[in-house]
């Protein structure tokens, strides 16, 4: 289901058939274009194009009013509208069809490896947090050896092929205590495990365009990255709200559904504005552990937010992350967890970098495509090097 600014929820019914464009109706702020290759709902807050001719590539089309923006035809201030007519009355370049083709099918390859890349970091998260929910939440192994035992099995070392190896297998307690938890293990709270730093409260009198200036991260960065609409700023409220590539960041306020989340920065330097934590790894704990671990509560802090929601928005704030408890083991177990996640967790971070470079390339090859002032052949030989 899709409305003004993309997918809003879902239908148990399409309305239109996929593949599809759907433009943005009406809103304060910008007007979404999106491409939705499966069937589909739209809500009043939208619209569904359908090509009159078949002199129109759908994919073409798509990327050129991407290329051309809506905001600038709304009218209204309260809440401005894009009117059927106003669309409509526009006069748009439409080069031959083969040409057409051509230009999607090249702004078209980056697109589908961005969503590859989007594919396979959804799966690499799911493995993640499936081994941090058996390890610290369902207590799998342990709960593997007391089946055992219970069994009658003659080695407890001798794990339930193939669940685990022998060195792995031998980190579990095969019994649970008074608590329901591993014995030897205990509970913390989600709070000591890492440190939470709120980003700085950036305004328009911090805002600047000088060359030394850095983006202001805010939510709507960690969603779609540095864009022409992101404030930069030259000044430095303190080191501790300079972020990088590769810092970890927990975005606590703001719509509880599709706001509250954990995120990989890969954008390079920045300053860090208010309601988003940079959450940073220390003795105790590692980085990849902590993203496993967020990814996995995000549910649950989803559900804390929208208890507390006013106008729209809901929060996590340390105060509930006190209350908030996980389960920890002894530091062998922790360091098993590590190695197995680690290379999880630097592998979706390359596909995240590798993203942003092809994102980068597409948004610079689409306005020189369509006004014309690079060739299709160019532009696939500036695709091939990224691809």
């Amino acid at each position: 289901m899709f409305g003004t600014n993309g997918q809003c929820g879902w239908h148990n019914k399409p309305l239109f058939k996929g593949p599809g464009i759907v433009i943005g109706r009406k809103g304060q702020g910008p007007l979404g274009v999106e491409w939705v290759d499966r069937d589909y709902w739209v809500i009043d807050t939208g619209y569904s194009l359908v090509p009159k001719s078949d002199d129109i590539d759908l994919k073409f089309a798509y990327f050129l009013i991407k290329y051309i923006g809506l905001n600038h035809l709304k009218d209204g201030t309260s809440n401005p509208t894009l009117s059927r007519e106003v669309f409509g009355a526009q006069a748009l370049p439409l080069p031959p069809i083969e040409q057409q083709r051509a230009i999607a099918a090249t702004l078209g390859a980056l697109d589908d490896k961005i969503e590859l890349n989007r594919r396979m970091n959804a799966t690499l998260e799911a493995m993640a947090r499936a081994l941090f929910r058996d390890w610290f939440v369902d207590f799998g192994p342990t709960r593997a050896k007391m089946a055992q035992s219970a069994a009658g099995a003659k080695n407890q070392n001798e794990p339930a092929a193939p669940y685990l190896s022998p060195d792995l297998w031998s980190l579990f307690p095969d019994r649970l205590d008074d608590a329901g938890k591993p014995e030897g293990w205990e509970f913390e709270a989600v709070i000591d495990q890492a440190d939470w730093i709120n980003g700085a409260a950036y305004k328009n009198m911090h805002f600047s365009d000088s060359p030394d200036a850095l983006p202001v991260i805010k939510i709507a960065e960690l969603k779609n990255g540095v864009t022409e609409k992101t404030a930069w700023t030259a000044t430095d409220l303190g080191s501790r709200y300079l972020i990088n590539d590769g810092e970890l960041l927990f975005s606590w306020s703001g719509n509880p559904d599709t706001s509250i989340d954990t995120f990989l920065w890969s954008g390079g330097k920045a300053w860090l504005n208010q309601h988003i934590f940079a959450v940073r790894e220390t003795e105790k704990r590692s980085k990849p552990f902590l993203h496993a671990m967020l990814k996995f509560l995000k549910p649950e802090f989803a559900e804390l937010a929208h208890n507390k929601q006013t106008t729209g928005l809901g929060h996590v704030t340390k105060a509930d992350m006190q209350r908030m408890l996980i389960c920890i083991a002894p530091e062998t177990a922790h360091q098993a967890f590590d190695k197995l996640v680690a290379p999880i967790f630097d592998r979706a971070f390359l596909l995240q970098t590798e993203s942003r470079t092809l994102t980068q390339t597409r948004d610079l090859l689409l306005p020189r495509l369509m006004s014309g002032e690079l060739r299709v052949a160019e532009a696939e030989r500036a695709v091939e090097t990224v691809l």
